[in-house]
């Protein structure tokens, strides 16, 4: 049996497929783009429990293409656009086939198929408005009121996994994602809004300057090592008590991009950074100047026993040592 996981050579997607063979799980991997080198070159051995797939999740004919020829038990539907404002004026069109039409390709072959759970990675962007009124949000009380089309689109996609899920008789569930960072995120095209320390290890491998805003409002992250596990954890828990689960660590993360410079600096003797001043303009973008209300991770913690192995100082740690051994990784984009 396999697990089928869409947009799987994309940032969250490489992530989750590298926790999967790392259990020893058979992953059919759906995309229009081939597996990065570098992926295929870190889990070594691993690879054979690979099946690619080239194929865009809105074509249906190829989606249930792909599950005639493999037998498929768990699905993550991870294929998405994450637009950013230029997108939403210039291409709307495409943001809601891919996170919509798409999704809705997927659970009906998935239907035919007798898969038996699927696992949609939703946004803390469906929270949207609330996000900026309070101080924590949670999954039964805070309402959603997203702004942008990402998150529009996430909070219809949720809804509609878990209707679809009810009228062909499979198992689902979403997780709520906080801001995520960490190993295989880069440009590909599909992700406008790029995290700022992925902008900040692209800069270092191509020795470009990083000058960083003067503050990093507060933000709900977590570590793309943690959020594998945590996904996984919702793809094979025996019961989920659940449909809903906000996944992030409530770690203190207000100096995260100095962290992360400060630990390229010891690996990388030519990286250097800075503030911005009134002659120097920021070079790393943090989008959106507003502070953000806290996930309450609970749930995921009670139900399923999730804990955090990336605090702060392990998390740059462990990214600063992915960086130097794939610094090639970010050439092409």
């Amino acid at each position: 049996m396999s697990v089928l996981v869409t947009g799987g050579t994309g940032f969250v997607g490489l992530n989750v497929i590298e926790a999967l063979v790392a259990r020893g799980e058979h992953v059919v991997v759906l995309d229009q783009r081939p597996i990065p080198s570098q992926f295929l070159t870190a889990i070594g051995a691993q690879s054979a429990l690979l099946s690619l797939e080239i194929a865009n999740v809105c074509d249906a004919t190829a989606v249930q293409s792909v599950f005639s020829r493999h037998a498929i038990q768990q699905v993550f539907l991870g294929a998405a656009i994450t637009a950013g404002p230029g997108r939403e004026l210039s291409d709307p069109q495409s943001v809601l086939d891919v996170n919509l039409k798409g999704n809705l390709n997927v659970l009906q072959a998935a239907g035919r198929a007798g898969v038996q759970r699927v696992v949609f990675p939703s946004s803390l962007t469906v929270y949207g408005a609330s996000l900026h009124d309070r101080e924590v949000v949670d999954e039964a009380s805070t309402p959603a009121v997203p702004e942008g089309l990402y998150g529009i689109t996430k909070y219809a996609a949720e809804r509609l996994v878990m209707r679809m899920a009810s009228l062909l008789k499979f198992e689902a569930v979403a997780g709520r994602i906080g801001a995520v960072f960490g190993p295989w995120e880069t440009f590909t095209g599909v992700r406008d809004l790029v995290s700022p320390l992925a902008q900040i290890a692209r800069a270092c491998t191509l020795a470009a300057p990083v000058v960083l805003p003067l503050t990093y409002p507060r933000r709900e992250m977590i570590y793309s090592r943690d959020l594998a596990q945590a996904l996984v954890l919702l793809m094979f828990a025996p019961r989920l008590t659940h449909q809903v689960y906000n996944l992030s660590t409530n770690s203190n993360w207000s100096k995260t991009p100095e962290a992360w410079c400060e630990a390229l600096n010891k690996r990388f003797s030519d990286f250097n950074w800075c503030h911005t001043t009134n002659d120097l303009p920021a070079t790393i973008d943090y989008y959106d100047q507003r502070h953000r209300a806290s996930l309450d991770a609970s749930r995921v913690k009670e139900d399923l026993g999730f804990v955090s192995a990336f605090e702060l100082p392990r998390a740059v740690e462990d990214y600063a040592q992915w960086l130097e051994a794939n610094t090639t990784y970010f050439s092409n984009t």
